[in-house]
């Protein structure tokens, strides 16, 4: 589920249930529990496409971008506080809609363990002048690519945002008649290489593949930049790797523009299956 308040998980709701929101559109972890109200609503362009994702068959569909920083750090927010493995058996007996947001968003039921291993090493670098620590927690690059996940990490983050969008359509549903206009289940997960390919294919066949052959990790003193590309109705890919199940794949280009290859990060993005 970085970030535009389009795609960010917790900005699905038009009125943040976390009052201390600031600069991020993320999750404070010293704020208060979530508010269940009838303010509660969610942002989507089409209810039943994924959350940030563009649509590849009728029940496949995949992120326009990579995964953010800001979606990133949500994720991590998440894990120290309200989300586990143990909550994740539990959430598979919530019900689809009717869905109390304070069963969901439960203080204290995170898991530090798991936060601890899917936060990066801030002594990594992204380039010879920027430290990982730096590139991930300055609101100048809150809408880059989040890099140097780890494929466990990225894996896991597919389960929790699972979790999350499924809950947010719970919660947004009062009734059968209101959740009938979302997926009856979505599943995120990493794509194979072959779904990547076709993806790039297909979309650019479409006109609706972006692709981005400039630099990353710079701030050029416009701060939306990054977060334009990922509003836009197309795919984007940049110069740098991206994780699929088959491990790191290099996107499809005619040759890479700005970056030579031993200079390329590794990100990832979630492929959605849908059930109608």
């Amino acid at each position: 589920m970085f970030l535009t308040a389009k795609f960010s998980l917790m900005s699905l709701f038009k009125k943040s249930i976390f009052p201390l929101f600031l600069l991020f559109v993320l999750v404070i972890s010293c704020g208060p529990k979530p508010s269940n109200n009838d303010d509660i609503a969610i942002e989507l362009e089409d209810t039943s496409i994924p959350p940030g994702t563009i649509k590849l068959t009728d029940n496949l569909y995949i992120d326009r971008v990579p995964v953010t920083n800001l979606m990133y750090s949500e994720f991590l927010d998440h894990l120290g506080n309200y989300w586990s493995e143990k909550k994740h058996e539990k959430m598979k007996t919530y019900p689809s809609y009717g869905l109390e947001a304070d069963s969901v968003f439960q203080p204290y039921s995170g898991s530090t363990r798991l936060m601890i291993g899917a936060t990066l090493d801030p002594k990594l670098m992204v380039t010879p002048k920027l430290t990982l620590g730096n590139y991930t927690s300055h609101p100048y690059y809150q809408w880059h690519p989040v890099v140097q996940v780890s494929q466990e990490k990225a894996e896991l983050f597919c389960k929790w945002r699972t979790d999350m969008v499924n809950a947010v359509y719970g919660i947004r549903s009062k009734n059968e008649n209101q959740r009938s206009q979302y997926p009856t289940k979505v599943l995120y997960r990493l794509p194979t290489e072959k779904e990547m390919i076709a993806a790039q294919n297909l979309l650019d066949k479409k006109l609706k593949l972006l692709t981005y052959q400039d630099e990353i990790y710079s701030y050029a003193g416009d701060f939306y930049k990054f977060r334009r590309i990922q509003d836009d109705y197309h795919m984007a890919i940049f110069e740098m790797r991206e994780l699929s199940k088959n491990g790191p794949y290099l996107p499809i280009y005619k040759s890479l523009s700005y970056y030579e290859t031993s200079e390329l990060n590794t990100g990832f993005r979630c492929i959605c299956e849908v059930t109608p």
